[in-house]
């Protein structure tokens, strides 16, 4: 079979051309072969990426040649060092650590606690009023901001307020109530950052889209 690493199809057709089925020594039906040689001769049948795939993909090398510098060779054959211009720096945050005593008084009030702080779900009510809010405003490519967080004991979601990005996937109705962000970097941040983010802790913004969705068309 064609392997992952294989150019396309021609890497599969010399081989596919030259197998013929022989039901001495089959280990399957002849259909099956037949599927099998077809897959090596043209290789896997694949979807064609959807409007939004290609936009994200777009976005995300856009995003990637505004920050490049470049590229730094090694003299001695050494991996190359990408070089990127830093960003501004994130929002400040003042988040604090719980203080020993509240963490041990809060686990004795809910001994399910353990040391995580989350806070309390939605109730369903409540969840579809998410949701329903946010039904004018939430679509791939929307720019927003996060405006708020649950209580983590690290203070890593709490420094997340403050920061810009883009609606970059949708959740599943069982998660209808969260999306998807792709922050913008901040500082020497180098990696994509894609977060899972509480509708209610999103807001939409009218920032101008690096790669604005009306430039992808649908494959034909």
């Amino acid at each position: 079979m064609i392997e992952d690493d294989d150019t396309g199809p021609e890497g599969g057709r010399a081989v596919a051309s030259r197998l013929v089925y022989d039901s001495r020594i089959a280990t399957v039906d002849e259909a099956t072969f037949n599927e099998l040689v077809a897959l090596m001769r043209d290789g896997r049948l694949r979807r064609p990426p959807t409007p939004e795939t290609l936009w994200r993909r777009a976005y995300h090398k856009a995003m990637f040649a505004r920050r490049l510098v470049g590229v730094q060779p090694d003299l001695f054959g050494a991996k190359s060092v990408t070089h990127v211009h830093r960003t501004k720096p994130g929002p400040v945050s003042d988040w604090t650590p719980e203080p020993l005593e509240v963490k041990l008084a809060r686990i004795a009030r809910d001994p399910q606690a353990t040391f995580g702080i989350g806070r309390p779900a939605l109730s369903p009510e409540e969840r579809r009023a998410v949701i329903d809010g946010a039904a004018n405003w939430l679509r791939i490519a929307q720019r927003v901001r996060i405006v708020g967080s649950f209580a983590s004991y690290d203070g890593r979601s709490e420094r997340r307020v403050g920061r810009k990005g883009v609606i970059w996937r949708l959740c599943s109705f069982v998660f209808g109530d969260h999306t998807y962000v792709y922050l913008d970097p901040v500082g020497g941040e180098r990696a994509e950052k894609i977060a899972m983010v509480d509708l209610r802790d999103v807001e939409p913004i009218d920032d101008k889209l690096l790669v604005p969705v009306s430039s992808i068309q649908s494959p034909s």
